[in-house]
This record gives structure tokens, C-alpha cells and sequence, in this order.
């Protein structure tokens, strides 16, 4: 897009000499439009590995199929880790990829997805399913016995 400015003369004596315009030209860029890009909605199959309960993490492991979604916007839906201290103004807790799924001790790490909320978002404790909206992350995590308690990570700005 260009854009023609007109200058306005003086009005000092020794500006009578200028024409009573001059043009200016002037390159404005236009800013690009950013559409706000909806999250991928993806599967815990999507994320499945071939890791055996109670192991550590090897990276020879991870498939290209679940780092291509690593610093993505993703929509996920899963369970509540039941384990949690607290029932209300929940900062972070494990995703579990069902109910029945164990967390830590005897469980896969491509089940669990630890979460955390963004900025002022608190969550309930609860039985049901939850969706959950934010950047996904492959972040290994070992609990306390050693082993891969968990292998995701989300920052998640809407639950459902």
C-alpha cells in the first residue's frame, strides 16, 4: 500500500519560494492478519509409545508422530488423577488417559500428561472427564521410585 502525505509550506517569509504542497511518499506496511488458530484436537492413541509400566524414558522411544506435536495448541480429553490433596483451586494435576489408568507406581507414562493451568484458571476435583485446551510439551518426569511417572506436559488455558 503506498500512501501520498502532503506537506503544508511555512509560514516563514523565505518558504513563499515552495509550492504551496509537496508531496511525501511514504511505504506503509500492512500489518498481517493473525487468525486465531483453533487447537488440534488429539487422541491418547496419538500419544500411545511403546513403553512398558514401571520403566525409564529412553529417547530412542519417542516417535516423530508425537514430536510433531511438541509446542502445539492441542485439545485433549482424559481424567483427573484421583490421588490429588486438594478439591477445589487446583493449580496443576496429572491427566489421566482413563479413570482406572494408575498414576506413578505400575503406570504408563504415555497415559498421564501433567497439567498446569494458566494465569488465574483453578479447576475442581472431579469424577468425570475434563477437556483440556493449551501447548503440549514432551517433558519426561520421574517420580521418587526412579521410574517415568509421566511424559507430557500442558499449559492449558481452557478446561472444560
Amino acid at each position: 500500500m503506498i500512501l501520498i502525505l502532503f506537506v503544508a509550506a511555512g509560514c516563514q517569509p523565505e518558504s513563499a519560494a515552495l509550492p504551496a504542497t509537496t508531496p511525501v511518499v511514504a511505504q506503509v506496511q500492512a500489518t498481517p492478519v493473525v487468525e486465531e488458530q483453533s487447537p488440534q484436537k488429539i487422541t491418547w492413541e496419538q500419544l500411545d509409545l511403546p513403553i512398558p509400566p514401571d520403566s525409564v524414558f529412553e529417547p530412542w522411544m519417542m516417535t516423530t508422530r508425537v514430536e510433531a506435536l511438541e509446542g502445539q495448541q492441542v485439545r485433549i480429553e482424559g481424567y483427573m488423577f484421583g490421588g490429588l490433596l486438594q478439591t477445589s483451586g487446583i493449580k496443576s494435576f496429572p491427566l489421566l488417559r482413563e479413570k482406572e489408568c494408575p498414576f506413578g507406581q505400575g503406570g504408563q507414562p504415555h497415559h498421564a500428561i501433567n497439567v498446569k493451568l494458566a494465569g488465574k484458571l483453578r479447576a475442581s476435583y472431579t469424577t468425570q472427564p475434563v477437556t483440556v485446551e493449551g501447548t503440549f510439551h514432551i517433558r519426561p518426569w520421574n517420580g521418587p521410585n526412579g521410574k517415568t511417572w509421566s511424559l507430557y506436559h500442558m499449559e492449558v488455558t481452557k478446561m472444560e
